[in-house]
């Protein structure tokens, strides 16, 4: 029996295991693990340097958009700065190269139509054409000098004289300390435009240097709402002594959200409200009174009601007030009760 045992277990050695590999398979085996690893890392490395490559696309293309963003800002700038001073042709050179590298800038497009306005109008004046010339070398010691006066003048709060050291610096050196004098320009645009608002009562001339203050940085809450609350003030005033009603829906809010905002009369907003409110009540009231000669008494009712809340009727316009109302509910008149004889009896 041991001897059964003992050949059947040594004929089960000699007998190939189906769960081992046979000779010669496990290097295939070894091998085929080795590719494929090598494979894996070969496309891992495919993939990130993709990726790598579109990030350094999408960080080149956002770096051209900023330098793009900066060119256009400063060229704008410069063909503002030419355009108030009645240098038209260059003016509008300035804006046909913003135009040139973005298309769609509607501002750009916008001042070069104003700019060939102005020279179709026969204002512009002769203008020799900038010819391409060697640059000197700049004088640093003019531009320090400028830079120096532009902070003194910040620290004075002298902006009209900041402006003009800053125009200067900037059309003789325009790459001085761009990122200095781009801070000086907002800080100059965004205070005097609030100036020209709250205490000289120049709407549209604090609405302009707030603009202009946008272009180097975004607006303050203060700023931003004033420039709003003033472009309210300007187009209610537009429909002033045209219509009323427009005035009211205008000023209405403005007398809450601003209501010592003025123009150059300084008449406050609280002030064009009330006035526009009693004109809008005597309108009311000649509505009233049209209605009840024709004899709408439910119209001219309502009209009474909303005119009687807001200035005083007269004797005349309340009978007909208290008329319309017993017409338009069909309330019988109060009689006054005559006094009656009384039989006197006789002594």
């Amino acid at each position: 029996m041991e001897e059964t045992q003992e050949m059947t277990l040594s004929e089960l050695e000699r007998e190939p295991n189906p769960e081992q590999p046979p000779e010669g398979k496990p290097r295939r085996y070894v091998l085929r693990i080795v590719l494929l690893g090598l494979l894996g890392i070969i496309i891992l490395g495919a993939l990130g340097s993709l990726s790598g490559y579109w990030v350094a696309i999408n960080d080149r293309e956002a770096f051209q958009q900023r330098i793009v963003s900066t060119e256009v800002s400063d060229q704008f700038l410069l063909g503002l700065i030419a355009y108030d001073r009645g240098q038209y042709e260059i003016a509008r050179q300035h804006f046909e190269y913003i135009l040139k590298i973005d298309p769609d800038n509607k501002p750009a497009a916008d001042q070069l139509t104003l700019v060939i306005l102005k020279m179709n109008q026969g204002e512009l004046a002769p203008t020799e054409r900038p010819t391409a010339t060697l640059t000197p070398t700049l004088d640093t010691r003019d531009q320090e000098e400028l830079f120096a006066l532009a902070l003194a003048l910040r620290d004075q709060r002298n902006w009209d004289a900041l402006l003009d050291t800053l125009d200067a610096l900037r059309i003789s050196s325009p790459e001085y300390k761009t990122v200095d004098v781009d801070g000086m320009y907002y800080l100059a645009y965004r205070n005097r435009g609030m100036q020209r608002i709250l205490k000289e009562g120049n709407l549209e001339g604090g609405i302009f240097d707030l603009n202009r203050a946008e272009l180097f940085g975004l607006l303050d809450v203060e700023a931003a709402n004033f420039r709003n609350w003033s472009t309210k003030y300007i187009t209610g005033m537009s429909f002033w002594q045209v219509d009323w009603e427009q005035v009211v829906n205008y000023f209405g809010p403005l007398a809450i959200s601003a209501p010592f905002l003025s123009d150059s009369n300084f008449i406050t907003s609280q002030d064009r409200l009330a006035t526009a409110q009693v004109e809008v009540n005597l309108l009311v009231l000649s509505r009233a009174r049209a209605r009840f000669t024709q004899g709408q008494w439910c119209d001219a009712y309502d009209l009474y009601s909303e005119s009687s809340q807001y200035i005083q009727l007269d004797q005349n316009d309340l009978e007909k007030y208290e008329d319309a109302k017993n017409q338009c509910f069909g309330i019988a008149p109060t009689l006054e009760e005559q006094p009656t004889a009384t039989a006197t009896p006789e002594s």
